[in-house]
């Protein structure tokens, strides 16, 4: 097909400001894309995509998973391009493309794996086309940037391309609803041990049957309203394709066709098995054998700007991504928290880069955040920092925390100023992803042994 002249200036003059700016050192994985697309803003759809473009989307999760789908495929023969390293809106994508393509708009590796934000599929879905799109789950997120779940599943929805194969989460009645005429394969994990009808959690994005409007009957809830329900109209969940049955020695144990199949578990929470199984029936799906994913997955590690983990003076130090405004991913941290043995001090550094720079309006994500699990004697202490750490105190309150134990300081990087080292054995910090520059500021003062409570000896 013959292209605009507009898309060939567009290549030519990207690449050559992708050269120009890792010369000088910078980050060059939005700013070509931004610039090519104001200029073109029919930019995407003129690309000669690879043989395999997979893309990935949902609230939670498709960082992650995307990593995993792209080092399964890398470890077994495939030639892939994905943005990692960039953005997942259309800036970061375009910017993606234009460095790796020739100056045709043609590409040399034979796949692209694109983790894709939801808000974006209007601008890039329908312009890669995707062969299969991965959805991780759709939950309640800023609701600045996304409104409602249902508002994301009608965005999603109306922009799948009818050819794209579907894998879903079968256990998000939100999400495993998306594009019913496309072909799919649904993942999902059965009940565990102690799970109920019933959830501690504060939000529950789906009550009522979609079809008649009647309640949902639950057989069990994971999380928030991840789990298995039915309507007596006759909706409910589907079979499931891969559903995980639990963990094992690391490993997450997966049924598929009557066996049992076994993957690597990065970490024990429920979030990351839910990772794993998408990642692993997405391979499956895609035409790889048990044996060739497993392999490839025993040497996956989780992203460490997803979680980490290091001892400081004598005590170990959990890092984990929090997603500020984002009451769901907050909370499944929260529960993470809780679930740790020992004698806990945990760090909030949760501002994002909104809050940061000039504050929200909007804080009512902080009440709808399940910060009523920290109520436990084996938590010590809660140290927040940044502009809104009173307001994160008065949360904690209403969540019933010992005030005692709530420590604020509106410097983030002053928060291991105010730890009581001789309280606990273990510090947690949770952060969002606007953070970083802050919590490598924590991690190295951590790391000084000698500067754990140092205020406070």
């Amino acid at each position: 097909m013959k292209k605009p002249l507009r898309f060939y200036i567009s290549v030519i003059g990207a690449k050559l400001l992708i050269k120009l700016m890792r010369l000088m050192k910078r980050n060059a994985t939005n700013l070509p894309g931004e610039i090519m697309l104001i200029f073109y803003p029919g930019l995407l759809k003129h690309f000669d995509m690879p043989q395999n473009v997979i893309a990935v989307t949902g609230t939670n999760g498709k960082t992650t998973v995307s990593n995993m789908i792209s080092n399964i495929l890398k470890a077994n023969g495939y030639d892939i391009i994905n943005n990692s390293f960039g953005g997942n809106v259309d800036t970061g994508i375009a910017s993606l493309l234009l460095d790796k393509c020739t100056v045709k708009g043609e590409f040399k590796v034979d796949t692209a794996v694109l983790e894709v934000d939801e808000r974006s599929a209007e601008r890039v879905l329908p312009c890669v086309k995707p062969d299969w799109l991965v959805c991780t789950n759709l939950q309640r997120d800023s609701m600045k940037r996304n409104a409602h779940t249902e508002f994301i599943f009608n965005f999603l929805n109306k922009n799948i391309p009818e050819k794209t194969k579907l894998i879903l989460n079968g256990d998000d009645l939100i999400s495993s609803r998306l594009a019913e005429n496309n072909p799919r394969t649904y993942f999902g994990i059965a009940k565990l041990e102690g799970e109920t009808a019933e959830s501690e959690n504060i939000i529950c994005d789906i009550v009522n049957c979609p079809k008649c409007g009647n309640k949902l009957e639950f057989s069990y809830r994971h999380y928030n309203h991840i789990g298995r329900a039915s309507c007596k109209c006759g909706f409910g969940s589907p079979e499931i394709d891969f559903e995980a049955i639990g963990s094992e020695n690391g490993e997450a144990v997966i049924m598929h066709d009557g066996k049992k199949e076994r993957y690597k578990l990065p970490n024990n929470r429920i979030t990351d098995l839910y990772n794993v199984c998408a990642a692993v029936t997405f391979s499956r799906t895609f035409g790889l054998s048990d044996k060739q994913v497993s392999e490839a997955m025993s040497e996956v590690e989780v992203v460490k700007s997803r979680y980490d983990s290091f001892t400081a003076g004598g005590k170990e130090v959990i890092v984990s991504l929090a997603k500020g405004q984002n009451p769901v991913a907050c909370s499944g941290v929260c529960g993470f928290v809780r679930k740790e043995s020992g004698d806990k001090a945990v760090i909030m550094i949760l501002e994002d880069l909104y809050d940061g720079k000039r504050t929200s309006e909007n804080i009512a994500w902080i009440y709808e955040t399940d910060f009523e699990f920290f109520k436990g004697q084996d938590i010590k202490q809660i140290v927040v920092g940044g502009k809104r750490a009173e307001d994160y105190m008065v949360r904690l309150l209403i969540a019933g925390v010992d005030r005692q134990k709530i420590f604020c300081c509106r410097n983030e990087t002053d928060t291991v100023k105010l730890l009581k080292p001789e309280l606990f054995d273990k510090i947690i910090i949770m952060y969002d992803l606007f953070n970083v520059e802050s919590l490598n500021s924590i991690k190295a003062q951590l790391k000084a042994d000698d500067q754990i409570g140092k205020e406070n000896k």
